[in-house]
């Protein structure tokens, strides 16, 4: 009698390992995998960007971001978050940068039960057009061969020299006959527009202004000339 009710509870016992092991596996199968890599235009790998993955609420109420991990792209620009809850993320990659221009990308990303989410980003594609138009305050025509300095504006500082401007500028360029200097600049970030005489390289005017990403913003100036 003893040893039959000892098998019972073996049974027992088994039957009950066997169905918590089967809950887990339900579990670990209604999640998803993300893989994210981040590349320049030509598809090269950006090594050692710190990107941050964000639980994101947006309702028409409120606009919410929580941070859920924060890892660094391996030598080949990628990134692996593992098991994810199935819902979309928002990834944010605010380091990256492309021929000295810091981009900033900011990327919802939709994770499915089950599969394993591969997304490759072109950081450039984060960018936005700028068309500078510079007039006359004389004459209010065209004002070409004004220089335009497109600086970040976390690195300008109110009347700093012209030679720190140039130097911390990440976009350069100079109006044409039209009065007109056009620029792909990263988009969602604040920049300084800088104005200044290319004879005497002295500066003349500045503003800020910002672009959002695939859109074209145009930026009005006067010029003393």
């Amino acid at each position: 009698m003893k040893l039959k009710l000892a098998y019972l509870m073996l049974l027992s016992l088994a039957f009950v390992s066997c169905k918590k092991t089967n809950e887990v596996e339900m579990s670990l199968s209604n999640s998803g995998k993300l893989s994210y890599r981040l590349t320049d235009a030509n598809g090269k790998g950006l090594s050692n960007v710190k990107v941050s993955l964000f639980d994101h609420l947006d309702s028409y109420y409120v606009s919410n971001s929580i941070l859920i991990d924060e890892r660094r792209t391996d030598g080949n620009g990628q990134v692996d978050f593992g098991d994810l809850n199935p819902k979309s993320y928002l990834i944010v990659a605010d380091s990256a940068k492309v021929n000295n221009v810091n981009y900033i990308v900011r990327d919802y990303v939709q994770v499915t039960t089950g599969m394993t989410r591969n997304k490759e980003t072109k950081v450039t594609d984060f960018s936005g057009t700028l068309v500078v138009k510079v007039t006359s305050y004389y004459t209010n025509q065209p004002a070409k061969n004004v220089g335009v300095l497109i600086i970040p504006a976390s690195n300008y500082e109110y009347e700093q020299y012209i030679s720190k401007s140039l130097a911390t500028a990440e976009f350069k360029g100079v109006t044409g006959e039209n009065g007109i200097a056009t620029f792909k600049i990263a988009s969602g970030k604040d920049y300084v527009v800088c104005l200044y005489n290319t004879t005497t390289l002295s500066n003349v005017s500045s503003g800020t202004t910002s672009v959002q990403k695939g859109t074209t913003r145009n930026y009005f100036a006067g010029f003393y000339q």
